[in-house]
């Protein structure tokens, strides 16, 4: 199935479309950034009008926290949870809701999934506490589409740190985030937390293999959106 061409399709799209919200998620170093960036500059060649957002941050405010939770000074689940979800609920209601709300469509790296998935996986935090906080800082907003970017959690902290034995023998550390530098078995709880979030919206969240070549993966997530624009424009 093939969309039609961008010189007939791009003024519809612009015109009739209303804002949609797409998310990338996955663990640390499936290269949702990489990706993210991809699929907006794809979206924007069908003529759309593309916002490029990320979680933690995305404001002032979720910057400075993003800065915080990166430093590993947080010291409860609670406490991370509640920072994430502060700086959350202030792009929801400074960036995401107005953008919507003029029909533009926002790619924003990494959402509520993630909160479930990395919090969740800490297993001092019950989940019904961690749904709840969500959605009082999401005010409601459910992402149009959700692509997981799975990989292997082995394979993912290798593509972090390609230099990691190097750094070890020498002393040092590649780590320089507080949440990457967690070990594999933490990883492989948020992977299953993220294949049970899927198995309950499947419709929504799409699994997407991320361990081919950057190229291959984009190219299975343009025919993805490019599937579900069709769909969308159906009705």
């Amino acid at each position: 199935m093939h969309a039609p061409p961008a010189e007939h399709a791009r003024p519809h799209r612009a015109a009739a479309r209303a804002g949609r919200l797409i998310t990338v998620e996955g663990i640390d170093g499936v290269g949702k950034t990489t990706h993210a960036e991809l699929l907006a500059a794809h979206l924007r060649e069908q003529g759309l009008v593309v916002a490029e957002l990320r979680e933690p941050g995305g404001t002032p405010l979720g910057e400075r926290l993003r800065v915080l939770i990166k430093e590993g000074v947080v010291a409860s689940a609670i406490a991370e949870l509640l920072l994430f979800c502060a700086s959350r609920a202030e792009l929801v209601n400074v960036k995401l809701k107005p953008l919507l709300h003029v029909g533009e469509w926002v790619v924003l790296d990494r959402f509520t999934e993630s909160t479930l998935a990395y919090q969740g996986a800490l297993t001092e935090l019950d989940e019904e506490t961690i749904e709840a906080v969500c959605r009082a800082a999401t005010g409601g907003i459910v992402p149009d589409l959700t692509f997981w970017l799975d990989l292997d959690p082995a394979k993912a902290t290798n593509r972090r740190y390609p230099l990691a034995q190097e750094f070890r023998a020498g002393g040092g550390s590649a780590v320089s985030d507080a949440i990457e530098g967690r070990d594999v078995r933490y990883f492989t709880r948020v992977r299953e937390l993220y294949e049970r979030l899927r198995a309950r919206d499947p419709q929504r969240i799409v699994r997407v293999d991320a361990a081919g070549t950057i190229e291959e993966t984009a190219a299975a997530l343009r025919a993805l959106i490019d599937e579900r624009m069709m769909e969308w424009d159906r009705g």
